[in-house]
């Protein structure tokens, strides 16, 4: 590389460091807009995408300055500006020069993605945001499967800014059937790590505000599918962040709730080909249930019911996965920390975990709690 290349290399990357941070020169809060979202959708032109950057307006700010509550609020208190361009730098010059303040971008709560943009895009927006030096990288991230941008203006009973609502659902451990809050450290380091793939929360809007029952599954910033609602809480199960997964069994009318349990993934080498155990020890608090008294045995029963479902949905979205080729469980990541020399040989990983031979054993013990019929 010649010295002249280099240091264009270097003016451009100083460049998009400054422009995108907007406080290189210190200016005062007041000539400052907070950006607490963001929203990427794919635009017209192929190569470029549109940024929608969200800041809550002046009398928002200040009526919760002045402590007023957001509940039964008529009405969205955000101001969007948008840019459009073939990178991040671009967008944000064409956002900034709608408004009179320094758009800041060191205190985003809320990144939303949709899931139409290109792996090219979405790995162009992921490595600009990591290079800001005021954006650390806790936000949370989220997909959605319409536009980004409307997500980020649909108004929501529970919160007056969006980004509000995801930060108090996402916090609380919990407030969903899984724990599906995803950082943008934990998306971009299954991004880099080999042998496993990155899942976002899917977000879509609903009348009463959003709905967040499904993960979206990708692979290597490429977009695969949705998981349902009901492989999505059988995926809880299998990573051990499920908290309220529920079942009923028609037969004994027994409806079991508050599902959940340690996931252990080991894996080992076996003439030549890979295999992977899961197993899934969980306890269920019992809700209902037909007869007037229930027994032991018939709460064995239920018990056995609910594990041999358990397994069978598991092994479903397994050979599911492996069909699409995504390794959302890190089984990969797993043989390459219990057997690297042995992981060395199955790269590139995405053509041999569809060929892994996967176990799931899972065994659910019933606490007698809560309304019995």
């Amino acid at each position: 590389m010649t010295t002249s290349n280099l240091l264009i290399r270097i003016t451009l990357m100083m460049g998009l460091t400054l422009s995108l941070s907007a406080c290189w020169d210190n200016r005062p809060i007041n000539d400052r807009m907070l950006v607490l979202s963001m929203g990427f959708d794919p635009a017209h032109k192929a190569h470029q995408y549109q940024v929608t950057f969200q800041a809550p307006t002046p009398s928002a700010t200040a009526s919760s300055d002045a402590g007023g509550g957001s509940s039964g609020s008529s009405g969205m208190e955000v101001f969007d500006v948008k840019g459009t361009g073939p990178d991040l730098a671009a967008t944000f010059s064409q956002a900034q020069a709608q408004v009179s303040k320094d758009l800041f971008l060191g205190q985003l709560i809320l990144l939303a993605i949709s899931t139409k943009l290109p792996p090219g895009e979405l790995a162009s927006i992921m490595n600009s945001l990591t290079r800001i030096g005021t954006l650390d990288k806790t936000p949370f991230v989220i997909a959605t499967n319409q536009s980004a941008t409307q997500v980020l203006e649909h108004t929501s009973p529970q919160a007056r800014f969006p980004c509000f609502y995801f930060l108090t659902l996402f916090s609380c451990p919990t407030c969903q059937t899984d724990s599906l809050g995803v950082r943008l450290w934990q998306f971009l380091s299954r991004e880099a790590t080999p042998g496993v793939d990155a899942f976002l929360p899917v977000v879509s809007t609903a009348p009463q505000g959003f709905t967040t029952d499904t993960v979206a599954l990708y692979r290597k910033y490429r977009y695969v599918t949705t998981l349902s609602p009901k492989e999505t809480q059988i995926f809880g199960i299998l990573e051990g962040i499920s908290h309220k997964a529920n079942f009923y069994f028609p037969r004994w009318q027994a409806d079991i709730r508050a599902v959940s349990g340690g996931s252990h993934l080991s894996t080992a080498v076996i003439h030549g080909k890979v295999h992977a155990t899961i197993n899934l020890r969980l306890t269920a608090t019992l809700a209902s249930i037909g007869s007037v008294t229930e027994d032991a045995q018939e709460l064995s029963m239920v018990a056995q019911a609910a594990s041999k479902r358990i397994t069978d949905d598991a092994r479903r979205l397994i050979k599911k996965t492996q069909a699409l080729d995504v390794d959302p469980l890190g089984i990969g990541r797993m043989l390459s920390w219990q057997h690297p020399r042995s992981y060395a040989q199955y790269l590139p990983w995405h053509q041999e975990y569809p060929k892994v031979d996967v176990t799931v054993h899972c065994t659910v013990t019933i606490n007698k709690m809560g309304d019995i019929k």
